[in-house]
């Protein structure tokens, strides 16, 4: 789980491409910020709409009270190809974009 939150927060802070949703962004622009960022990150993606609907999948299961294991679980489960790396990079990515609430704090400085 540790892993996870560190890798979501290096996502996080690399996530120079994917800004955080502003008043008035469409979902549309906010899911092309997702895949482009993906793409910038080296996370194999051959199909926009199924990564799409893993990423909110991911959220789904967060918000329902699952843990971050269960989320990188069901990442690998359906993309079995991917690295260990490109799990948890499209993860921290997925949380970035649609469920920020589940990020961990950043830490103090």
């Amino acid at each position: 789980m540790r892993r996870f939150l560190c890798a979501a927060l290096i996502a996080l802070t690399a996530c120079v491409g994917l800004a955080a949703p502003a008043v008035g962004q469409t979902q549309e622009q906010i899911d092309q910020a997702f895949l482009t960022a993906l793409g910038e990150r080296g996370v194999p993606v051959s199909d926009d709409a199924k990564a799409l609907e893993l990423a909110h999948q991911t959220c789904d299961l967060l918000n329902n009270g699952g843990t971050t294991d269960a989320a990188l679980q069901l990442i690998q489960k359906a993309q079995k190809k991917w690295s260990r790396d490109d799990v948890v990079t499209f993860g921290g990515l997925a949380l970035y974009a649609y469920c920020r609430e589940h990020l961990p704090p950043a830490p103090a400085q």
